[in-house]
């Protein structure tokens, strides 16, 4: 029995007595969102979820935070499988959109300490991120060395900064979906509608108003009416006059119908010629911004807007509870100057 422990005295005695092993992994990427965005999904630990490469390696691992949410002193500890051991992460350093330095320890499947720097570089609103983990390798890993880190580490790193740069820009285009507005000519075709023309508040144009009048739009052209709809609802702004709170509004949609109309419901044809169309993705009451577009967009370029502006509700709010997805097609006859 002795003699079976000595030797294995020494080799261990030998593993340990192995000088570490240096290491450096480095990656980067160019996103194409600002400097502070992608910043603040490294500098909070909690926003890790969204693009770690190794979140994914083990559903069941067990997380918990200390400290403050973000920023310095900021601390991260989990628990997994052998594909994410066990450790904990501290952020020492965080220079607001530029810097952030933090402390990697695995305490399982082995223990090591590493280093992890962040640095960003904004330009024409793009940023260059840079992910750099520098560290030791403890002697009885003297078999792996800077190339079997780099085979190891570098594609999480990659996949890590593709998932960064991909939430990164999906967060950007939530923050602002109609950040990249542009307008077409078109020309569209008249179709016969019905209508229910009203003169009303701006301050009264909401939710309840449209869904009252399309309500009884659809209910006077019945089921065969609606079978036959020559696409999605709109509306006819008329008059929109912010200074004196007043807006004439047609409520409308585009059916064959044989039905003459009655009342309040009229029957009509829609505008035919050329016209500026812009699409806008989010709440209706920001549409705002696809007007402002457009009627830059006219004078710009020398164009000569002829009539009232209207639109098309593409997306069905039943259908789609998300109003940052609604998408609302706004039109303006034209004549080119």
């Amino acid at each position: 029995m002795k003699t079976f422990i000595l030797p294995l005295a020494i080799g261990a005695m030998a593993l340990s007595s192995c000088s570490p092993t240096n290491y450096q992994v480095e990656r980067e990427i160019t996103i194409d969102a600002p400097s502070d965005l992608v910043f603040s999904l490294v500098n909070n630990h909690k926003e890790r979820d969204a693009w770690s490469p190794w979140e994914a390696m083990d559903a069941n691992m067990t997380k918990s935070y200390e400290g403050p949410e973000s920023g310095v002193g900021a601390l991260y500890k989990w628990t997994g499988n052998d594909s994410v051991g066990t450790g904990w992460m501290e952020i020492l350093e965080s220079e607001p959109n530029n810097h952030i330095k933090s402390k990697l320890v695995f305490t399982e499947p082995f223990q090591s300490e590493s280093t992890l720097n962040w640095n960003f570089t904004e330009v024409d609103g793009k940023t260059t991120a840079v992910w750099t983990m520098n560290g030791e390798l403890p002697g009885y890993l003297f078999w792996m060395g800077q190339d079997e880190m780099e085979e190891q580490m570098a594609p999480d790193f990659e996949k890590g900064l593709a998932n960064l740069k991909r939430v990164a820009e999906e967060k950007l285009r939530a923050m602002k979906p109609n950040s990249n507005l542009t307008a077409e000519i078109v020309t569209v075709e008249s179709k016969p509608y019905y209508y229910s023309a009203d003169q009303l508040p701006i301050s009264s144009v909401n939710a309840a108003f449209f869904e009252e009048r399309y309500g009884k739009l659809m209910a006077y052209i019945g089921e065969d009416g609606q079978k036959n709809m020559l696409g999605a609802p709109f509306a006819i702004f008329s008059v929109w006059d912010e200074e004196n709170n007043l807006a004439e509004i047609e409520v409308a949609v585009a059916c064959k119908s044989t039905k003459p109309g009655k009342d309040k419901i009229k029957k009509g044809d829609t505008y035919a010629g050329e016209v500026l169309k812009c699409q806008f993705m989010g709440p209706y009451e920001n549409t705002g911004e696809a007007h402002e577009f457009i009627n830059k967009y006219a004078s710009d370029n020398n164009l000569e807007i002829t009539g009232s502006p209207w639109e098309v509700y593409v997306t069905d709010p039943a259908n789609e509870p998300d109003q940052n997805k609604w998408i609302t097609e706004v039109y303006y006859p034209i004549k080119k100057g």
